[in-house]
């Protein structure tokens, strides 16, 4: 993917999007059982890695990209994935 946008900001722009499309709003005061339930669980976060590979320009690994158990927050999700996607494909995080 061309884009005058460094390939950090990239990533991030679209697990920010990813995010807000596809993570379930918990709320801490419902149900006790959804209290143990990440917003965004790693079966539903892989399929970000389809726009990612485009970014990239190679297939990324899900087990070395993805946290398995789910993420819990917006910024967990977008630093956590970003740090791994810069290292495996050997990029420093800017």
């Amino acid at each position: 993917m061309e884009d005058s946008q460094p390939i950090t900001q990239q990533i991030e722009a679209v697990l920010s999007q990813f995010w807000d499309d596809n993570a379930i709003p918990v709320d801490s005061s419902a149900d006790e059982t959804l209290e143990y339930m990440a917003p965004l669980d790693s079966m539903s976060a892989v399929e970000v890695l389809t726009h990612l590979d485009e970014i990239v320009g190679k297939e990324l690994d899900a087990g070395s990209v993805i946290r398995k158990g789910g993420y819990d927050s917006k910024e967990q999700f977008i630093s956590d994935v970003t740090t791994k996607v810069l290292a495996h494909i050997g990029t420093e995080v800017t």
